[in-house]
Parts: structure tokens; C-alpha cells; sequence
């Protein structure tokens, strides 16, 4: 059959009519669909920061890069490939961050352990990250593994057979966010504090800085405090009041360097104290 030259126009432009309607219905959720797929893989999971608790037996683990907390399944952590009980967890849906509190093993072992943290979304596959935690060990500057006070040791304090006193500094950087409470105590052979006391060989004479008994100094938050003086004579060797050690303990964490010269620059991070 022949249709008319007007009703078949007629038809073809219902038809397009009709594909642009449900073009129109369809193409925002398409859309949709494809901003919120961008913004979900934009997400990335990252360990910020991981403190043990050696007395509740605890790490307590914060993370950014969270999708929205309904969407999260519950965090998986492992500790050396280990499985951990994770304690608590909460999140903070607005800054998409976490806090994990875990449990250790028992006892803790000693030693530099891979961190796996597992926490992405209810159904789908998780978002891993991996993280070096430092255990019953002096860490890298920046990592601390112990409670107060923090116990920092820059040692030896001395160079045998030495004259000429050279000169020695020490660096105590505060990195907490409140005022440090911080002794210094260069310490002899045999333990004796030598604060105060006229460092051997040293001209014009000169004593040793730091601190005697409980006395401490403050140092604001970014801070760091600079001590100098020159190193003592130790000829002939084993003579008294010859600093060995040179401790420095704080109430909040800190970071703690030296250079105690002998023919040039010599600077050398301290040891943070295992307990």
C-alpha cells in the first residue's frame, strides 16, 4: 500500500520526536552514573598515621581517602601478614577519614612490620594500604613506638685521645603541637650527670649546658632548641668528667640531632631510647 507523501513525513517526525523524549529521560542519569563512578575512584585509601599503645596492647590507625560511610564494609587489618581484631572503628563522613583502634599480638614482637589496611566499600572489592610500623624499636625520626617521656641518646659524647676542643651542638626539635618539657644531661662513663660542670681542656674555661635533677626547659611547638659548647680533652685517656652520653628526655615527642665536630661537620641523628 502507498501512504501519502504528508503522512509519512508526519510519522518520521512523531518517531524522532519520540527517540529525543526518551533521549532526554535517559541521558541525566547516565550522567549521573558516570559522575559518581569518577568520584568513587577518586577516593584512595591512605595510612596517615599508626601509634602502638604498648600498655592497652593496641595500635591505633588513621586514615584518609574513606567513600561514604554507608557504603563501607567493616576494616580489615594484618599485622607480618596476620590477621588483627580490630576493637573499634569510627568514621568522620565529611572529611572521609577513619580511626581504627586493633589488637596486638601478644606478647608484641620487636622489629619493622608491614601494616595492612583493608576498608572500602559493602560488596565490592576493597581498597588496600600498606604502611611500615616500627615495634619495641628506636624508629626513623618522625615514628615514635613508646610512651612518655621520650628518651632521645647522642653517644659517644666524646672522641679519645682528643684536644683542641672542638665544638659540639645538639638540635631538639619540638614536633607536637603543645610546649615541650626538656632535659639535657651530658652524662660520663660511669652515669654521673655533668650539667654545670667545667668541661677538661676547654679555654677559656667553660662549663657543660643542661639541666640537673627534675629541671626541664620549655620549647614551644616548631621549635628547636640549640645547645652549644666544645667537646672535652679526654688525654690521657679515662680522665674524669669526660662526657660519654648525651640524653635529652621530653615530655612530648620530639627529634633530636648533633654535630660534634672533628675536622669539619659531623652531623649525625640521635637514637630515640627503646624501653
Amino acid at each position: 500500500m502507498t501512504y501519502p507523501l504528508v503522512f509519512r513525513k508526519g510519522s518520521a517526525i512523531f518517531m524522532g520526536l519520540f527517540l529525543l523524549v526518551v533521549a532526554q529521560h535517559a541521558w541525566p542519569q547516565n550522567v549521573k552514573a558516570s559522575v559518581k563512578e569518577v568520584k568513587v575512584e577518586a577516593q584512595q585509601l591512605r595510612v596517615t598515621q599508626a601509634l602502638p599503645d604498648y600498655t592497652a596492647k593496641t595500635v591505633t590507625i588513621t586514615v584518609s581517602g574513606l567513600d561514604d560511610a554507608q557504603r563501607l564494609a567493616p576494616p580489615k587489618v594484618r599485622l607480618a601478614g596476620a590477621p588483627l581484631v580490630v576493637g573499634k572503628s569510627s568514621v568522620n563522613g565529611g572529611a572521609h577519614t577513619g580511626v581504627i583502634t586493633a589488637n596486638l599480638p601478644s606478647p608484641i614482637p620487636a622489629g619493622s612490620f608491614l601494616l595492612e589496611v583493608a576498608w572500602g566499600r559493602d560488596g565490592l572489592d576493597v581498597v588496600n594500604q600498606t604502611f611500615a610500623l616500627a615495634l619495641g624499636l628506636a624508629g626513623p625520626p618522625g615514628t615514635y613506638t613508646e610512651g612518655k617521656p621520650y628518651v632521645w641518646v647522642c653517644t659517644p659524647a666524646f672522641y679519645p685521645m682528643s684536644a683542641g676542643s672542638p665544638r659540639a651542638d645538639l638540635y631538639v626539635f619540638n614536633g607536637s603541637s603543645t610546649t615541650a618539657n626538656v632535659a639535657v644531661h651530658p652524662l660520663d662513663k660511669n652515669g654521673a650527670n655533668l650539667a654545670g660542670v667545667t668541661i677538661p681542656g676547654s679555654s677559656p674555661a667553660s662549663a657543660y649546658p643542661g639541666q640537673s635533677g627534675a629541671t626541664t626547659v620549655p620549647v614551644l611547638s616548631a621549635h628547636t632548641l640549640i645547645l652549644t659548647w666544645v667537646l672535652p680533652q679526654d688525654s690521657p685517656p679515662g680522665g674524669p668528667n669526660v662526657s660519654a652520653t648525651v640524653t635529652v628526655s621530653s615530655d612530648q615527642p620530639i627529634v633530636v640531632g648533633s654535630d660534634f665536630q672533628f675536622s669539619g661537620f659531623i652531623p649525625r641523628p640521635c637514637s630515640l631510647l627503646p624501653k
